[in-house]
């Protein structure tokens, strides 16, 4: 009889203890940048595509999304909507971003453009 508690206490543990996330989970979504200098920027994210809308400016950026791996993928940038039109000269750049650290609700990528390299926390807010 004791043994059936034992089994079935662990049972519970077991079934209550929630997943671990992993880089699949943030393939798409909304998301939006977790530092407060960029945090009115939302991304809206496809399999295949990346809108990132800026709420001040109403600047998008679109971009297309190749998965190199689980966490690495490369954007290329297609078109730029409400944008200056210095702004053209980007689309066909690409940026490479791998997603180095997972939380429950965010995760951080390590982004390298042509020019620069930087760590950008971003957090899930609609799936």
């Amino acid at each position: 009889m004791k043994s059936l508690m034992y089994i079935s206490i662990l049972l519970l543990v077991i079934s209550c203890t929630p997943e671990k996330q992993t880089c699949s989970d943030f393939r798409t979504g909304t998301f939006e940048y977790t530092a407060p200098e960029s945090n009115h920027i939302r991304i809206i994210r496809t399999e295949n595509t990346q809108v990132e809308i800026n709420s001040e400016t109403k600047i998008e950026a679109h971009t297309s999304i190749e998965w190199v791996s689980d966490c690495k993928y490369i954007l290329t940038y297609e078109e730029f909507k409400n944008a200056p039109e210095e702004f053209n000269d980007m689309v066909g750049q690409k940026i490479s971003a791998e997603i180095v650290e997972i939380g429950k609700d965010r995760y951080t990528c390590q982004v390298k453009t042509k020019n620069a390299s930087d760590l950008m926390e971003l957090k899930l807010i609609k799936e």
